[in-house]
């Protein structure tokens, strides 16, 4: 927990159907003209995961190293809403910050057509999909983060063998049954990203996280809910099911049709076909990632390449999923590589005259 952040501004979002999402803002530096903002949007399996502290390198590289406004967001989380449902939350906070920074920052401090989107392993896709929706103005650019691209791909890493015994403090039949729950009473809108209860004291997690944390069985249970899950050899199947609610569908094919509109490799290749537009693109992926295969950014950056959008790939050999957390400062081996082309692409095209 070496990493400091500055000051921030905590912000609440009301949706139109009542709920209230979070938001979380750390102002540039004053700067001679209006700063764009980076948007981050964080991971987690659609189910876990916080807005409390972002990826250190887009602070060090965004924030502090071209002043540019840092914000981040939750939304709610499976399996109590689905997919579709989270990604309307997100597209509502990029229109919501939109229209109301600046108010809150100040309209000298802020350039609202000037954005930029960021969002790592599910925030990946997340972000690739609001690059379809958002308009006028679209995003300056996207980062994809080891995002999954192909849901239906995902369900090919799926193993045939027995899960193994599972020890957790709930048992394995109450966290399967818990993936059909759908009280929106019980919605979570950030939850712990692994073993946090076992890592940190509630008092130590929540200085770091600078918001109140308590172990509530709730939390415990969302938080077994993903590591179950995630472990489960039938883990993409178990996603699937919490976040595209197969049983709204009346057909095998229905289910299979929305897995792709809800895919970036596919709603891209359909947007492609109708002429459709897309953001500049950076990927970062490691090679080694076993929970998100690399040829989902590969391929999908293919894509994008053959619609003649601006794209730049940066994959780190060998490295695992959410291999990033350690760019704590530039100085850091394996920056220029793979962090700094990144930051250069995306500036470029942020601070692009059209």
């Amino acid at each position: 927990m070496a990493y400091e952040y500055p000051p921030h501004i905590d912000l609440t979002v009301p949706l139109p159907s009542g709920p209230i999402l979070n938001v979380r803002v750390w102002p540039a530096d004053p700067s001679p003209r209006p700063s764009p903002f980076v948007l981050w949007t964080h991971g987690g399996g659609f189910i876990a995961g916080s807005h409390f502290m972002p990826l250190y390198w887009l602070d060090i590289g965004f924030r502090r190293g071209h002043k540019y406004h840092l914000i981040s967001h939750n939304y709610r989380l499976a399996p109590q809403v689905s997919l579709r449902e989270q990604l309307d939350d997100c597209l509502f906070i990029v229109h919501w910050l939109r229209e109301n920074l600046p108010a809150i920052l100040g309209p000298d401090r802020v350039d609202v057509d000037r954005y930029a989107l960021s969002g790592d392993s599910a925030g990946g896709l997340l972000v690739m999909l609001m690059g379809l929706h958002l308009h006028s103005p679209a995003p300056k650019a996207i980062i994809d983060i080891y995002g999954g691209a192909d849901l239906p791909a995902m369900l090919k890493l799926d193993r045939d063998e027995e899960p193994a015994e599972w020890k957790g403090e709930f048992p394995a039949e109450k966290l399967e049954a818990y993936l059909e729950d759908r009280d929106r009473e019980n919605v979570l809108k950030d939850a712990l990203s692994w073993r946090e209860m076992e890592e940190y004291t509630e008092e130590q997690l929540s200085g770091y996280w600078k918001s109140e944390i308590k172990y509530t069985h709730r939390i415990r249970l969302q938080a077994e809910l993903h590591i179950w899950r995630s472990l489960h050899p039938k883990g993409s199947e178990l996603m699937m099911r919490a976040v595209l609610r197969p049983e709204k569908f009346e057909t095998k094919e229905e289910v299979e049709a929305h897995m792709r509109e809800m895919s970036p490799m596919h709603a891209l290749t359909e947007n492609s076909k109708n002429g459709g537009k897309f953001p500049p693109t950076a990927f970062l992926h490691g090679t080694g990632d076993s929970a998100v295969p690399v040829d989902h950014s590969r391929q999908l950056a293919g894509v994008l390449k053959g619609m003649g959008v601006g794209v730049v790939e940066c994959y780190p050999e060998g490295e695992e999923h959410v291999f990033d957390r350690k760019y704590t400062s530039s100085d850091v081996p394996g920056w220029e590589a793979d962090i700094q082309p990144i930051i250069d692409f995306v500036v470029r095209h942020v601070e692009a005259e059209n």
